[in-house]
C-alpha cells in the first residue's frame, strides 16, 4: 500500500515510511473533504452560491487534491463574476489531474475568447478605480465606472452590492432594491444582499428623506471588495445618457459639456504625449536588459542547471541501487516459495496416495500457484477459503501462506480501503465482504477488526459484531478499541 499523501510505501502499522503520516487519519480527512464537497454541491444546486463557496473551501482544506471540489469552486466563482479566481482554481486542478479533467475544457472555453478575457481584465481595473471614488465619496464618478464594469461583466455580485450602497446613500431606494434583487437572482441566499434589503425595509423612508445620505461606508466591506477585482452591474440609465457619460470620460470634456442640471463635475485635461521619447527608452531598456542577462542571469542559470543535473544523477543512481536490491530480494522470495510449493506438492501426492485428498490442500496450492503466476488477486481469493487456525495445516504450509500474504500487502490494502469507502457510503454489505476477507488474512489488525464489527452492527448482525468486540477485548486488551459497549 502506498501513502495517500506522498505515494511512499506504508509500513505494517499504517504509518508512511517517508512523511510519517497515519493513513487512517488521511482516510478520515478524505472522507471529511467528500462530506463538505457534497454539501457544497447541494448548495450550488439550489443557487446558494455563498454557502457552496464556504463548503467547498472547507473541503479543499481537508484534501487540496479533491478535483471535483476544486472544479465546482471554480464554477461558483465564475457564476458570481470572479473570473480570475475561477481560472486559478481550474489551473490548479489541471495541474493535479492533467488527463481527463473537465477543468481543461473550462480553461479552453474561457481563455479561447481573448477579447472577452481582456474585457474582464479592464472591468477589474475599473472596479478598483470605483472603490477609490467611493472612499472619496465621489458617487457620480463611482457610478460611471460601475456601469462600465457591469457592461463587461454582468454577473459580478460585489459590484451590485457597492451599487446598492451608493443608491441608498443618494436616496434612490428603488434602484438599490433592483440591484439587490439582481444579486439574489444570481446568489439566492447572499447574506449581505438580504441584510441590505432588511435595512431598506426598516429604514427605507429615512433614506428617501435624506436622513442617512451622509453615512460612511464600511471600511471592512470596501477592503474586502478591493481584494476581489471583478465586478458587475445592470445599466439603469437610458442608452443616450450612458453614451454621453462615456464620451465625456474618454475625451476629457470640460465640465460645461454636461447637463447643467447635473451635479457631476468632470474637469478637462490634456494628455501628455511621450511618443517622441519611446524609441530612446526602448533602446536603453534593451541595452540594460542584455547587459544584465549576460552579467547576472546567465551565469546563475548555468550553475543552477549544472547543480540540478548532478542532483538528478545522484537521485537516479540511488534509486537504481535500491531497485536492484529490491529485485534481488523478490527473486530470493520467489525461489523460497517455489521450494515450499514443491515440498507441499510432495506432501499432497503422499496424501493422495493414502486416499486422503483435502480441499484445504487444493485451496492452498491454488493460492500459491496464482501468486507465482503473478495473479495476486486470485491468490488472495484462494487463501481466503482456508482456515488459518486449522490443525490440518503444517508449519511449512503456514509459513508459505504468510509469505504469500506478505507479498500481497498492496492488494490486501485495496480491500481495506474499499471496505472503509463502502462503510462511509453506508453500503454495509460490501463493507462486510471486503473487511471480512482482509481480517481473515490479517487477523492481528485490531483497527480493521473494529471497523468490521462496526459494519456488522450497522448492518444489523449484532451477534457477529459482539463476537468481534469480545475478540478485541480478549486479544488486544491494551488497544484503544477495547472500550466498546456491547449492544
Amino acid at each position: 500500500m502506498n501513502c495517500l499523501h506522498c505515494g511512499a510505501p506504508v509500513q505494517e502499522n499504517g504509518i508512511c515510511s517517508s512523511c510519517g503520516l497515519n493513513q487512517s487519519y488521511l482516510v478520515r480527512a478524505w472522507n471529511t473533504s467528500q462530506y463538505y464537497y457534497n454539501q457544497g454541491l447541494s448548495d450550488a444546486k439550489i443557487r446558494n452560491l455563498t454557502g457552496a463557496e464556504e463548503a467547498l473551501k472547507a473541503s479543499l482544506r481537508y484534501n487540496k487534491a479533491n478535483i471535483d471540489a476544486r472544479n465546482l469552486l471554480g464554477l461558483v466563482y465564475y457564476e458570481t463574476g470572479q473570473i480570475f479566481e475561477a481560472l486559478a482554481q481550474w489551473v490548479i486542478s489541471s495541474n493535479y489531474e492533467p488527463e481527463q479533467n473537465i477543468a481543461t475544457r473550462y480553461l479552453a472555453v474561457v481563455q479561447g475568447n481573448q477579447n472577452k478575457l481582456a474585457a474582464y481584465d479592464q472591468a477589474a481595473k475599473k472596479y478598483n478605480l470605483t472603490l477609490h471614488y467611493v472612499r472619496q465619496h465621489n458617487h457620480d464618478l463611482a457610478l460611471i465606472q460601475l456601469k462600465k464594469v457591469i457592461s463587461d461583466n454582468p454577473h459580478f455580485i460585489k459590484a451590485y452590492l457597492i451599487l446598492a450602497l451608493i443608491y441608498l446613500q443618494d436616496g434612490n431606494v428603488d434602484k438599490a432594491k433592483r440591484a439587490l434583487q439582481r444579486v439574489l437572482k444570481i446568489d439566492k441566499y447572499n447574506k449581505q444582499a438580504q441584510y441590505y434589503l432588511d435595512e431598506i425595509v426598516k429604514n427605507g423612508s429615512k433614506y428617501e428623506n435624506g436622513t442617512y445620505k451622509d453615512a460612511d461606508y464600511s471600511d471592512d466591506f470596501l477592503r474586502d471588495e478591493e481584494d476581489d477585482p471583478d465586478s458587475e452591474e445592470e445599466l439603469d440609465e437610458e442608452e443616450s445618457a450612458r453614451r454621453k457619460i462615456r464620451e465625456i470620460i474618454e475625451r476629457g470634456a470640460a465640465a460645461e459639456d454636461i447637463n447643467p442640471d447635473s451635479n457631476l463635475e468632470v474637469g478637462s485635461y490634456r494628455e501628455i504625449k511621450y511618443g517622441k521619447h519611446n524609441v530612446l527608452y526602448l533602446l536603453a531598456g534593451l541595452a540594460i536588459g542584455v547587459i544584465a542577462m549576460f552579467l547576472l542571469i546567465m551565469p546563475a542559470s548555468i550553475r543552477s542547471v549544472q547543480n540540478r543535473d548532478l542532483e538528478l544523477k545522484s537521485s537516479y543512481s540511488a534509486e537504481l541501487s535500491g531497485k536492484n536490491v529490491q529485485i534481488a530480494g523478490l527473486q530470493e522470495e520467489t525461489r523460497q516459495l517455489e521450494d515450499q510449493l514443491e515440498a507441499l506438492k510432495a506432501e499432497l501426492n503422499e496424501a493422495k496416495a493414502l486416499a486422503t485428498e483435502s480441499t484445504l490442500d487444493e485451496s492452498l496450492l491454488s493460492g500459491i500457484e496464482s501468486y507465482l503466476n503473478g495473479d495476486k488477486e486470485a491468490a488472495i481469493q484462494a487463501l481466503g477459503n482456508i482456515d488459518l487456525q486449522s490443525e490440518g495445516l503444517t508449519d511449512k504450509a503456514k509459513e508459505c501462506i504468510q509469505g504469500v500474504i506478505a507479498g500481497c500487502e498492496e492488494e490486501l490494502g485495496a480491500y481495506r480501503s474499499a471496505g472503509i469507502t463502502a462503510f462511509t457510503a453506508e453500503n454495509y454489505d460490501d463493507a462486510v465482504a471486503n473487511l471480512s476477507l482482509y481480517c481473515h488474512l490479517k487477523p492481528d489488525d485490531v483497527e480493521a477488526r473494529y471497523d468490521l464489527a462496526q459494519a456488522y452492527e450497522r448492518k444489523g448482525d449484532i451477534q457477529s459484531a459482539n463476537d468481534l468486540y469480545e475478540d478485541i477485548n480478549t486479544r488486544f486488551p491494551d488497544s484503544e478499541y477495547t472500550s466498546t459497549i456491547f449492544q
